[in-house]
C-alpha cells in the first residue's frame, strides 16, 4: 500500500466524503490533497507533520506503511525530533551559534526526551 492509499483510507475512515473537506481539515489546498491522494504528488514535511498531529499516527506510518509498534520501534530513525528541532530551529534563525536561549534549550530539550524515550522502548522490547 501506498502513501495515496493511507490518505484515502484515513479519509474514509473519518467518514469525510469529499477532498476539499479533507484539504480544509488538514489546513492545505484542494489541489495540493488532491494530488497528493491521486499520488501525483509525495508529501512535504509540512503535510506530513499535519497528518501526524491530526492522525496521532507516526510518520513511519504514513511514509511506510508500518503499524505495529514493534517494527516501528526497530524502523524509527534514531534521535529524529533532536535532528529536525536543530534543523527547523535553524532555519528560523534561532540557532546561529552554540550559545542557545532559554526557548531555544527548551525546545531541544523536549526533542531529546522524545528521543531517549524511544529509545528505552526500544531496548526494553
Amino acid at each position: 500500500m501506498e502513501f495515496k492509499d493511507r490518505l484515502l483510507n484515513y479519509r474514509n475512515e473519518l467518514k469525510i466524503g469529499t477532498k476539499k473537506e479533507m484539504s480544509d481539515r488538514i489546513g492545505i489546498a484542494r489541489t495540493l490533497y488532491s494530488m497528493l491522494e491521486n499520488g501525483k504528488r509525495e508529501p512535504s514535511q509540512e503535510v506530513l507533520d499535519k497528518l501526524l498531529l491530526m492522525s496521532n499516527k507516526p510518520e513511519e506510518y504514513w511514509l511506510y506503511g508500518i503499524e505495529e509498534e514493534e517494527e516501528y520501534l526497530n524502523t524509527r530513525k534514531e534521535f529524529k525530533m533532536t535532528e529536525r528541532a536543530v534543523k527547523q530551529l535553524i532555519d528560523i534563525g534561532l540557532i546561529k551559534d552554540e550559545n542557545f536561549t532559554d526557548s531555544v534549550k527548551d525546545v531541544l530539550i523536549a526533542a531529546l526526551k522524545a528521543d531517549v524515550k524511544h529509545l528505552l522502548n526500544k531496548k526494553q522490547d
